[in-house]
C-alpha cells in the first residue's frame, strides 16, 4: 500500500489528514515518513510533541535521518503572511535540489487568534506551487481545532485519507471560490466614502492623515506604506489612481481602483513573489500590512481594498 497512492514525485499534492485519536495519527504518520526513507526522499516534520515523540518510538535511530524535525509551535511567526514567506524561503530551497521531498505539517495555529486566515493560504498553495515535487501532509487534531475551522481545512485540501489511501476530498473547492466565501464581501462603495484622484504615489501620506480619524495614529505607518504600493501600480498601469476610503464597523476601508489592463485574480498577492521576480511585490505587501483585503474586477480594470482595525 502506497502512503502517497499514485504521487509520482513530479507535482505538489495536499491532503488534510483529520483525526481525533493519537492512534490514527500514528497509523498515517509512520508508514509516511519510512516510505519517503526508503525512497531516500528527503521528510521534513513540523509537528506537535505528541507526533515527534510518537515518530521517535517507531523509527528509533532512523529519526534522526529525517532532513527536518521542528515543532509546530514556533514555526507560526505571528501572522500568516510572515509564516508563509518564511515556508516559501524553505520549499524553494528544496526546490533548488531537484529531487522530491515529502512534509508532515501540524499548523497548530489555526487555533490561535488571527491564526484562522492560514486556511486561506493552504488554498492558494494548490495554485502556486502546483508543480514543486512534494507530498504535504497536513496533520488536523479534532481535539484542538473547532468544527468549523475543520470545515475549512477540508474545504482547502484536495486530497483526504479514505484509511487506505489518499483519494480526493468530496469537500475541496476550487481557490477562487474558496476565497471569495471567506473574504470580506464586495459591496457598492458607500455614499460616504471620501474619494481622491492620484496620480502620484507620494500623495498618499497627506491623504493618510487627512482621512484617519482620530485614534488610529498606530496604524498610518501601515496604510501609507500599504497604499503607497497600491497607488504606484496603479499610476503604472494606467496613469492614476481613485482612491476612497469609509469606516465599515470596526474596520477603516481604503480602495484603490485603476482603469489598467486588469488583475483580476482574486488569489493575487496571496503568495510571496519569487526573487528573480521584479513585480508582485506591493499587494503581497499591501496584503500583509493589512488585516484584510480583496481583489475584484473594477470597469475594465481592479479594485483593491484593505481592511484596517485598530491596534
Amino acid at each position: 500500500m502506497a502512503m502517497t497512492g499514485t504521487w509520482l514525485g513530479d507535482a505538489f499534492a495536499h491532503e488534510a489528514f483529520v483525526f481525533h485519536e493519537d492512534e490514527a495519527m500514528i497509523d498515517r504518520c509512520v508508514p509516511f515518513v519510512v516510505e519517503g526513507l526508503e525512497r531516500d526522499e528527503p521528510v521534513i516534520v513540523v509537528a506537535t510533541e505528541t507526533v515527534r515523540d510518537a515518530l521517535g518510538s517507531a523509527l528509533g535511530r532512523d529519526l534522526a535521518r529525517l532532513a527536518v524535525l521542528g515543532e509546530a509551535e514556533t514555526w507560526w511567526r505571528g501572522d500568516a503572511a510572515t509564516t508563509l514567506q518564511a515556508y516559501d524561503r524553505d520549499l524553494r530551497r528544496l526546490l533548488a535540489a531537484d529531487r522530491p521531498w515529502r512534509l508532515i505539517g501540524e499548523p497548530v495555529w489555526l487555533a490561535a487568534e488571527g491564526g484562522r486566515v492560514w486556511s486561506r493560504y493552504e488554498a492558494v498553495a494548490n495554485d502556486c506551487y502546483a508543480t514543486f515535487p512534494y507530498y504535504s501532509l497536513c496533520l488536523h487534531d479534532r481535539r484542538r481545532l473547532a468544527p468549523d475551522i475543520i470545515d475549512d481545512v477540508l474545504r482547502t485540501h484536495p486530497l483526504t485519507w479514505n484509511g487506505s489511501a489518499p483519494v480526493a476530498s468530496s469537500a475541496y473547492e476550487q481557490t477562487g471560490a474558496y476565497l471569495s466565501s471567506v473574504e470580506p464581501g464586495w459591496y457598492a462603495r458607500p455614499d460616504i466614502a471620501a474619494t481622491m484622484f492620484a496620480t502620484s504615489a507620494r500623495q498618499i501620506r497627506a491623504a493618510v492623515r487627512e482621512a484617519a480619524p482620530d485614534g488610529w495614529e498606530a496604524r498610518h505607518d501601515d496604510m501609507m506604506i500599504a497604499l503607497h504600493e497600491l497607488v504606484a501600480n496603479a499610476v503604472r498601469a494606467a496613469g492614476a489612481a481613485e482612491v476612497s476610503t469609509w469606516s465599515d464597523g470596526r474596520d477603516l476601508v481604503w480602495e484603490v481602483a485603476d482603469t489598467g489592463p486588469g488583475l483580476h485574480d482574486i488569489s493575487a498577492g496571496y503568495s510571496p513573489p519569487g526573487d528573480h521576480l521584479e513585480s508582485g511585490r506591493g499587494l503581497w505587501l499591501a496584503r500583509s500590512l493589512s488585516d484584510d483585503a480583496s481583489v475584484r474586477a473594477w470597469g475594465p480594470g481592479t479594485a483593491i481594498r484593505l481592511f484596517f482595525r485598530r491596534r
